[in-house]
């Protein structure tokens, strides 16, 4: 039976509290366990904390980890990702070290061991996942699903062409600049019938997606290095497990590729999974069985087999 908490893992003056979920076993082992934190995708521009897949969050525990976590992070536009999301990310895997395992044994009696702790996520949480490498204590285990890196590549300041929709007016996308502080909780981008334009934070992020403009405005400083996990690739890089794939609109494959090549001169443990056909958020609404759900299966495992 998984059971769930909240806590406010950060506290930002006169904005209130940023949220982690951690969900956890109640009858967990008398040993100190392990810990998974994930990081929600969304182009760091929607999303929250509850967009984790029921069932990975059951694999996780069945394979021995104690708590998986899953935290709210500030959003851009009116924070910038460095400020927001990175840095939020950073302190989220902090907590989950330092604070979480003291908590969760006093009040669910559920051992932790916060020197275990793992990082993974998807699209822009799997580059929330890479970056926490760059964290005082690194993860000892990284998987990335579809996550952007390389973003001087001029595939992502290049115009996307959408599924054909009607983009609402200027006028009303442009509120998300109204959006201050920035929010922490967002509607994914899509719906059950394609991408969701009736709030103005996802008609906004469309249409900067149309104009190839989202990581001008996401990162306003043009510094986009310091938001780039292939900046803090090094030979004492973290092992990580890659997905992605081959028809990925969204994220081109061959910059994944070319992480999983640097990584692996350098001597750095890593696996890239390539699925053949797959696009953006392959594994969406998928399960056991299916390629895709086993191949980020594989990628839980992974971690399990690193902590």
């Amino acid at each position: 039976m998984v059971e769930r908490k909240v806590y406010a893992y950060k506290h930002i003056s006169g904005s209130g509290s940023l949220e982690a979920a951690v969900f956890y076993n109640p009858s967990g082992s008398n040993q100190p366990q392990p810990i998974a934190v994930y990081y929600h995708g969304g182009n760091f521009v929607v999303g929250h904390k509850d967009l984790i897949n029921p069932l990975y969050i059951e694999k996780l525990l069945d394979l021995g980890f104690g708590a998986v976590v899953s935290p709210d992070y500030r959003l851009s536009p009116t924070i910038s990702v460095f400020d927001g999301p990175v840095t939020d990310s950073r302190d989220v895997l902090i907590w989950a070290q330092s604070e979480l395992p003291a908590k969760l044994a006093q009040e669910a009696s559920v051992k932790l061991d916060g020197d275990k702790v793992v990082t993974w996520g998807h699209s822009a949480g799997g580059t929330l996942a890479l970056l926490a490498a760059a964290a005082p204590k690194p993860p000892l285990a990284i998987l990335n699903l579809f996550g952007m890196l390389y973003l001087q590549d001029e595939s992502y300041h290049t115009p996307l062409k959408l599924p054909p929709v009607q983009l609402p007016s200027a006028e009303f996308s442009n509120k998300i600049y109204n959006d201050v502080p920035p929010p922490s909780v967002a509607p994914p981008p899509f719906g059950p019938n394609g991408p969701d334009l009736s709030t103005h934070r996802g008609a906004w992020l469309f249409a900067q997606m149309a104009a190839g403009t989202l990581f001008k405005e996401v990162q306003p400083d043009g510094d986009y290095d310091k938001i780039d996990p292939a900046r803090v690739f090094s030979s004492t890089f973290p092992p990580t497990f890659s997905a992605h794939g081959s028809v990925d609109e969204l994220v081109n494959v061959k910059l994944t590729e070319r992480a999983h090549a640097e990584l692996t001169d350098k001597g750095v443990e890593n696996k890239l999974v390539v699925i053949e056909g797959a696009r953006h958020g392959f594994d969406k609404g998928k399960k056991l069985g299916d390629v895709a759900y086993d191949i980020v299966i594989e990628g839980l495992e992974f971690l399990r087999a690193h902590v």
